[in-house]
């Protein structure tokens, strides 16, 4: 589960669902009254009161919408190829080369639609949320007209086309892909005013789960589907409303719903503990043609924003994502290596003459190297320029620094106002133990509050899921130097925490902009 900025709310995540086969079957099967468990949940997601508007009525919607994503590819496609020839007409260029030009239309369209396939653009689940957000489709254009153009150049051909041509091509489908979306959701917003626009279901289930699944349609928007209300085979334990929808019988009820077009979806909201009676509400369902949807359980609901992933030929629910993994590791470490390598060469006259400060101004070594937690809680050797008196340095961090520290030398003070003793840390970030930007490395024994760090903040381990870095996010916004009280460590983390689970190499850019600005302006807290 992402973790979100202080201060900043989350907006809702779009609903996803999978058509599922169901067993056929044309006969009841007589089902046991269950015991369901109760879902504890917050007050915020509690199905509304019975005076709450209903989130939908049985209204049947026109049919052109049952088949408007089939009317859309068509359309895409007659006025992608249609573009094509038709420009070609206008300008009258290459008029001896007109095969060339069809075979390109041709293998353009042919890209698109294979691309158009891949991202589900046209799948009635997801075009709503394609349509409004139409950088998928824009990506499914830019696909196919490169795979034109990679053609063209293993052919041999490109000096057959006209570039006035193909840039023409581009531009007027993506001026039409703009303005087709914008009517396209303009008559979505209309439709959903004039309640046919959503598909009408139905919740099988009116207990502690239908009631937790009604308020997550109502917490995260219609997603196009309107409930009309419960079905229950335990009418005499069910209230006749339920969140403010009507129960509206027993399940015998499926025929009636569906012969007279009220219904075209299925929810069911039983615990997934009574399987034999969910695999007999399958296949009595089977025969209608309707979408049956299983709905999570407690603990899906638990996790209803996580993704879904099929592995071994299941579908599993993914309840935590290692972050930074996978490509997202090989960039980091290519933007590590991209930032250290230079920043050496070109800071190495300013470590020269620091290393020669401290060994003017106190005997001992020149690097003071610490034992700190590192990447998936390892303990690593970190490296700084000694800024303490040789004798009074302190490898644990058992004791904060204090301002005016008499531990501190007069270099010492000011490498550590300015920063310039973490800069041997580059040396790390090549070794590969740390990273430019990351959640700072601590001490073993650093304490908040005269309390480890680990024992004031549970989830400070969590924090180690990523290399720690020379700069990050809680130290760019104020959140370094001393930790004396709790309510310190506990606000770093958390800004560790999101940097964790929300990297991006823009948010890298970010923090090391802001901690760049913030050594110029100088820090209270660095001493």
């Amino acid at each position: 589960m992402r973790r979100m900025r202080p201060g900043h709310r989350r907006s809702g995540p779009e609903c996803r669902a999978e058509k599922r086969g169901g067993a056929s079957g044309v006969f009841m099967v007589p089902l046991a009254v269950d015991k369901t468990e109760s879902c504890t949940m917050t007050d915020s997601h509690r199905a509304p009161g019975p005076g709450t508007r209903p989130v939908g009525s049985a209204r049947s919607r026109p049919g052109m919408l049952r088949s408007l994503h089939f009317i859309v590819f068509c359309a895409d496609l007659v006025v992608l190829c249609g573009a094509g020839l038709g420009l070609y007409h206008v300008y009258g260029i290459f008029d001896g080369f007109l095969l060339y030009y069809v075979g390109m239309v041709f293998a353009v369209a042919a890209a698109f639609v294979t691309q158009a396939t891949v991202l589900k653009l046209y799948d009635w689940r997801f075009f709503r949320l394609n349509a409004a957000r139409m950088a998928p489709t824009f990506w499914a254009v830019l696909f196919a007209f490169g795979a034109g153009l990679l053609i063209a150049f293993a052919l041999k051909t490109t000096n057959y086309y006209s570039r006035l041509w193909g840039v023409s091509w581009v531009l007027s489908f993506m001026a039409y892909i703009v303005v087709s979306r914008a009517v396209l959701m303009g008559y979505f917003g209309f439709a959903e005013r004039r309640g046919y626009a959503a598909r009408k279901a139905v919740i099988v289930g009116a207990g502690e789960i239908g009631r937790d699944v009604l308020a997550h349609f109502r917490k995260f928007g219609s997603q196009g589907i309107d409930v009309i209300g419960f079905l229950d085979d335990r009418m005499e334990r069910t209230d006749p409303v339920v969140g403010g929808l009507p129960v509206l019988g027993d399940t015998s009820r499926i025929e009636d719903l569906v012969r007279t077009g009220a219904i075209d979806l299925i929810i069911l909201a039983l615990p997934w503990s009574a399987y034999q009676r969910i695999a007999g509400l399958v296949q009595a369902f089977a025969m209608w043609p309707v979408d049956i949807y299983m709905a999570p359980d407690c603990l899906g609901l638990r996790f209803a924003d996580r993704p879904v992933y099929r592995i071994g030929g299941m579908h599993v629910l993914s309840l935590k994502d290692r972050p930074i993994s996978d490509w997202n590791a090989v960039i980091k470490r290519a933007e590590d290596l991209a930032i250290a390598v230079p920043a050496l060469i070109l800071l190495s006259p300013l470590l020269a003459l620091t290393a020669l400060a401290i060994r003017l101004e106190s005997r001992g070594s020149v690097l003071f190297v610490q034992k700190r937690y590192g990447f998936s809680n390892n303990l690593i050797p970190v490296y700084k320029f000694r800024s303490m008196y040789q004798d009074k340095t302190d490898p644990g961090a058992a004791t904060l620094t204090q301002v005016n520290d008499a531990r501190v030398t007069r270099v010492g003070a000011f490498i550590r106002r300015t920063s310039i003793d973490e800069l041997p840390q580059l040396f790390n970030v090549i070794q590969g133990t740390m990273s430019v930007v990351g959640p700072r490395p601590h001490a073993v024994e650093a304490k908040a509050g005269g309390r480890l760090y680990e024992e004031v903040v549970a989830p400070y381990a969590s924090r180690h899921q990523v290399k720690p870095g020379i700069t990050g996010w809680a130290q760019c916004h104020g959140l370094r130097g001393n930790t004396d009280t709790e309510d310190k460590i506990i606000a770093r983390v958390e800004h560790d925490l999101y940097y964790v689970e929300n990297w991006s190499l823009y948010l890298d850019l970010v923090i090391i902009l802001k901690t760049a600005v913030q050594i110029v302006r100088g820090d209270d807290n660095a001493y």
